[in-house]
């Protein structure tokens, strides 16, 4: 009885080991496809590790360069709106000197209107005159004529003085011949009654 006993625990105890050595292989298999498995995950999150960095390096380079240009574009657009400012500031200027230019063509248009004004009236008067000139020189030339009429009849009556002046000295001679014989005469006459 007792050795039945033992042979089934001895049997029992060889299957116990047989079953305890096939577990503990089996939990190492299974360890090792475990093992194998995390190292593969391991080597997949190092992998994806890697690429993410490479993402970020290259995302940080990206934004880095995104920055350098966002300031290169705030650069130029600072730089534009001086130039913009500077161009509305010219424009402006020429907008002022456009109009000193319009105002004064405006002041020399009215000058020119009055001076147009002053030219025609001095035109007017300018004719005005040319008439007057005229008549007096129509009057003068009348007046000429008249003083020719004058002077032929002051030396027809010149000449009608000469003959009257001419006639009394004949007459005088006349006078004093007559005189002369008259006195001849009473000679003669007183020396008749000395006789």
């Amino acid at each position: 009885m007792t050795s039945s006993t033992s042979r089934q625990q001895s049997s029992t105890e060889r299957n116990e080991t047989g079953h305890d050595s096939q577990r503990h292989q089996d939990e190492r298999t299974l360890l090792g496809l475990s093992v194998n498995e995390l190292q593969r995950d391991l080597q997949r999150v190092e992998d994806q590790a890697r690429l993410a960095q490479h993402d970020a390096h290259n995302a940080r380079q990206w934004a880095q360069q995104s920055r350098s240009a966002a300031q290169h574009a705030q650069n130029q657009s600072r730089q534009a709106q001086n130039q913009a400012q500077l161009a509305q500031s010219q424009v402006q200027q020429a907008q002022a000197q456009l109009q000193q230019a319009q105002n004064q063509a405006q002041q020399a248009q009215n000058e020119a209107q009055q001076a147009n004004q002053r030219a025609q009236q001095a035109q007017g008067q300018a004719q005005q005159a040319q008439s007057l000139v005229q008549q007096a020189q129509n009057e003068a030339q009348q007046a000429n004529q008249r003083a020719q009429q004058a002077q032929e009849r002051a030396d027809q009556a010149n000449q009608q003085a000469q003959q009257a002046e001419d006639q009394a000295q004949q007459a005088h001679n006349y006078a004093v011949q007559a005189q002369t014989d008259a006195g001849q005469i009473r000679t003669n006459v007183r020396q008749l009654q000395w006789v």
